[in-house]
């Protein structure tokens, strides 16, 4: 919802800088704008409905619900973590299955344990 969110406010901006007079090309990394400088532009509320329609008059939070709503019942209502992540739970996955399998299984042992695991 975030990263959706979010785009969609970016492309606004820069659509609305274009509409300014102030020309850039996304592509040059010499003239093109920072995050900052889209976060921090004005879109005036008549240039947000001319582009966006009823979603460009909305105010963030009403932004952030209508994903939500859309995004949630498709399952599509991601969560972005880290990279460190994905190998911290991988590695705590590991640790969990092996206590079980020497916990429920006489045969595996802290020897062995890592064979029963793929």
């Amino acid at each position: 919802m975030t990263i959706a969110h979010d785009t969609i406010d970016f492309v606004l901006s820069h659509l609305s800088r274009e509409m300014q007079g102030v020309r850039s090309n996304p592509l040059d990394p010499h003239n093109r704008p920072s995050v900052r400088e889209l976060q921090q532009q004005n879109v005036p509320a008549e240039t947000g409905n001319q582009m966006m329609g009823m979603f460009g008059s909305l105010n963030p939070d009403e932004k952030r619900q209508l994903i939500h709503e859309v995004l949630a019942p498709l399952g599509q209502n991601l969560i972005v973590t880290p990279k460190e992540v994905d190998s911290f739970i991988a590695n705590i996955a590991k640790l969990v299955a092996n206590g079980i399998n020497c916990a429920l299984h006489e045969s595996v042992t802290m020897d062995n344990v890592s064979s029963h695991i793929h």
